[in-house]
């Protein structure tokens, strides 16, 4: 996209982000906002230069960016991957020389909205609201400096956006089509599944214990212990798996009933697609919000059994490693990335391809060859709460960009 085509899509997240809000629909509201604010960080970068926005080891951009595109051995636009909100924001206040509103530390809860709902999703309105109010501070300073004209960009918010109280008294929305309704409606099934999560992980974590006590009496304390121990990390693991795969589906038959889903089976079709990048928003958002519920439940049963190390196991079962793959379908690779709707690490799977490292010589390059693994992605699958990414444009809606593996 160039700074035109950017410019325009960050007012329509935006004002998606106010109708959200004015909806009552907080979670949306963040999400929407996120993505409004990176999007005009990038209009800003374009103006300038759109080689700003190429990712550090990307080659498609930036071929396409200066016409080559059609070169032989150029990989497709649909492969290319652009820097993530936080490079944005760094590089928008310097071209702004001061006259960023906010710092980095500052802008951190925006960046962490913009991928995902893993802080936000299930806390109270305040929350939601301080990183809508922030995000919108930026958005307007960069607007300004765009010189974007206040009443095409805002709209009917153009004198209300600055108090999100006078956004939410205004009347309903109205010519959106469905997007409002499915909002409410993954809204409503977030908090059915968190339930779900909580009453799926209680039963497993209480069944465990029980299990766990038979025959204790014939068993030494320590054997005891491990025994007490891998049988909660076995409840925990199951009752995750399980809770993760309702909330997949219920989101799978949401997004196919409102017909956001199925996308286009080609991914290289996907950028034709009219509204192709709003509907993966939506996917994503969708998505995202419901899987989120998964850990919210895991607090909540957390929160019913205080006297097990619930937490913990669950802390070392990340740290371990143990549920990350290490199974790659059809020849691809597989790495890491955090998740965006429980912020554990998921599962990427994709391309790798070798690219010339960044080191300065003579600093001691660790690369061998001078060479670094650039990871493609092509999809995500998060062990915890059962996430899936499967289309290029989810994981970019997602901000699952490319990067250093």
């Amino acid at each position: 996209m160039d700074e035109q085509k950017f410019a325009e899509m960050a007012g329509q997240f935006v004002r998606a982000s106010l109708d959200s809000w004015r909806a009552g629909h907080r979670a949306f509201a963040v999400l929407h906002g996120g993505v409004g604010c990176e999007h005009l960080l990038k209009a800003l970068l374009c103006h300038y230069d759109p080689l700003l926005i190429s990712g550090g080891n990307d080659r498609a951009h930036r071929f396409h960016t200066l016409g080559f595109g059609d070169v032989q051995g150029v990989k497709p636009l649909s492969e290319a991957r652009t820097i993530g909100i936080v490079e944005a924001f760094k590089d928008a206040s310097v071209f702004m020389r001061g006259r960023m509103p906010v710092d980095e530390k500052t802008f951190r809860p925006v960046a962490d909205s913009r991928n995902g709902v893993a802080h936000y999703a299930h806390h109270d309105d305040q929350a939601a609201g301080e990183v809508v109010e922030l995000g919108l501070v930026v958005v307007e300073a960069v607007r300004a400096e765009l010189g974007l004209d206040p009443a095409g960009f805002w709209g009917e918010y153009e004198a209300v956006f600055t108090d999100l109280a006078k956004v939410a008294a205004m009347p309903a929305p109205t010519g959106q089509g469905d997007r409002p309704g499915i909002e409410a409606a993954a809204e409503e099934l977030a908090l059915a599944e968190r339930a779900v999560a909580r009453v799926a992980l209680t039963t497993a974590v209480v069944t465990a214990v029980e299990v766990a006590s038979w025959d204790s009496a014939q068993r030494p304390g320590g054997h005891q212990k491990d025994v007490n121990l891998t049988a909660l990390r076995a409840a925990l693991v199951t009752g995750l798996r399980v809770a993760g795969a309702h909330a997949r589906q219920v989101a799978s038959e949401l997004l196919t009933e409102y017909e956001v889903l199925p996308f286009p089976s080609r991914p290289d079709a996907a950028h034709a697609v009219p509204g192709m990048e709003r509907r993966a928003h939506t996917a994503v958002a969708v998505k995202v919000l419901i899987s989120s519920s998964v850990i919210a439940g895991l607090a909540d049963a957390r929160a019913e059994h205080p006297d097990l190390p619930i937490l913990a196991a669950v802390k070392e079962i990340d740290d371990s490693g143990w549920l990350r793959s290490s199974q790659t379908p059809d020849g691809d690779h597989v790495w890491w990335r955090h998740c965006p709707a429980c912020g554990y690490d998921g599962d990427v799977y994709g391309d790798l391809d070798g690219a010339d490292c960044w080191c300065l010589e003579g600093d001691g390059c660790p690369h061998p060859d001078r060479m670094v693994d650039v990871g493609i992605p092509e999809s995500l699958s998060c062990p915890f709460c059962g996430l899936t990414l499967t289309h290029g444009e989810e994981l970019e809606a997602a901000g699952i960009e490319t990067g250093e593996v």
